[in-house]
């Protein structure tokens, strides 16, 4: 009899073992997949390594929740192929060093098909050779010039690279009588790239760029660099920053003393148009969309439809654009595979390259001009009333030769 029960007792603890370690595991990435395909292996795995703690805890929740609420619908639809998506999710706390230990276990433990992140481009950065040397498919979901630059095959991106906006914006900027910038800049990789290409796009124009003020990432005191940007008489300020940063400079930039346009080099958020309060007011940029306080704020079908679902899922509208990067990578993902007929990564590059009328929250993507970029096309919008308008309008009412 003891002989039986110490048999038991030990069977009991091999059982209590494997529990505790499928625990372990499931309390680092998280499955959004829904039906029972997982058992079967009739899953499509996407790593979704974004930074869900630190300085960009926000932005990279927004991007979660806008991967998650993406997957959600597309196995409720029937997933892709006959596949339920699976979102393993990390978070890469915006660090280099992380984004690299998390590349090597999504790729040789998680074995994931895909990638969706991240939109901290100095990770996308490290990550990349990762996923190249393992070619598997990676939708970054970050802004910067930089990691596009690297002839990467299997790296593309289904959200704006700040840098292609860069020419469009400075020859507004020219168009509207402004010869002189001054730029503030973060040293994180999409701000240091952001500016350096706005730096190039208005010297191509003839725009002169008098100063350039930079900060530490965590700063909170830029009341110094604001002074040096009044005083320098520019014609009008140029901001490349993290988003976390924005609204603190606004205010402080615009108790220096500076009341005209700052020009920035992706969308002013509506948390960071909230946070700023009046001092959001006149910032202007290029973008292919906009974050609102309202559905009801919103125009386009499309974008409706999925803020209608955003707020349905998590009681929430989106505060940052990244919502919409990582929504429409998912989808991009779904569309590539099934063009390609196929979940593997090198068929799936090939078909996307054909791809030139994706629907997106952006507006129509087209991955065919050879770039492995989506979008190509930016229009230019103006905080007023601490709401996006249209920046043509604006200056066609004429208000924009009275503040000038």
């Amino acid at each position: 009899m003891k002989k039986i029960l110490a048999a038991l007792l030990c069977v009991v603890l091999m059982f209590g073992l494997v529990s505790c370690a499928s625990s372990s595991s499931s309390s680092t990435a998280s499955s959004a997949a829904s039906g029972s395909s997982a058992a079967s292996g009739g899953t499509i795995k996407i790593g979704c390594p974004q930074p869900l703690t630190g300085t960009n805890a926000l932005v990279g929740d927004a991007a979660k929740k806008g991967a998650e609420l993406a997957v959600e619908q597309i196995n409720a639809a029937g997933g892709v192929l006959g596949k339920q998506l699976e979102l393993v999710e990390y978070d890469d706390q915006g660090s280099p060093e992380e984004a690299v230990k998390l590349a090597t276990k999504l790729v040789e433990v998680d074995k994931v098909d895909w990638i969706c992140g991240s939109l901290i481009s100095s990770c996308m950065l490290a990550a990349g050779p990762y996923y190249e040397e393992a070619q598997v498919m990676a939708l970054g979901t970050g802004l910067s010039s930089t990691w596009m630059k690297k002839g990467w095959k299997y790296v593309w991106r289904a959200c704006p690279n700040s840098g292609l906006g860069m020419p469009s914006l400075a020859n507004y900027m020219k168009k509207l009588g402004i010869n002189s910038i001054s730029i503030f800049q973060g040293q994180d990789d999409s701000s240091a790239s952001g500016a350096e290409d706005m730096r190039k796009a208005a010297e191509s124009v003839g725009i002169k760029t008098i100063t350039s003020e930079t900060y530490v990432d965590g700063d909170t005191d830029f009341s110094g660099q604001a002074i040096k940007i009044v005083n320098s008489g520019c014609d009008a300020v140029f901001t490349s920053t993290y988003s976390v940063a924005q609204a603190s400079f606004a205010k402080q930039l615009r108790q220096a003393g500076y009341n005209k346009v700052v020009f920035n080099k992706e969308t002013l958020s509506i948390d960071n148009i909230a946070a700023a309060g009046d001092a959001a007011n006149y910032y202007a940029f290029m973008f292919p969309y906009v974050t609102y306080a309202s559905i009801d704020d919103c125009k386009d079908d499309y974008m409706k439809s999925f803020l209608t679902a955003f707020q349905k899922k998590f009681n929430e509208l989106p505060y940052h654009d990244c919502a919409y990067r990582a929504y429409d990578a998912i989808y991009v993902l779904k569309a590539a595979a099934e063009k390609a007929n196929s979940i593997k990564s090198s068929d799936m590059i090939a078909a996307l390259g054909t791809i030139s009328d994706f629907k997106g929250l952006g507006g129509t993507y087209d991955f065919t001009k050879g770039d492995q970029e989506g979008i190509h096309e930016f229009k230019a919008w103006i905080i007023l009333n601490q709401k996006a308008s249209s920046f043509d309008d604006w200056v066609a009412s004429g208000e924009y030769a009275k503040l000038k």
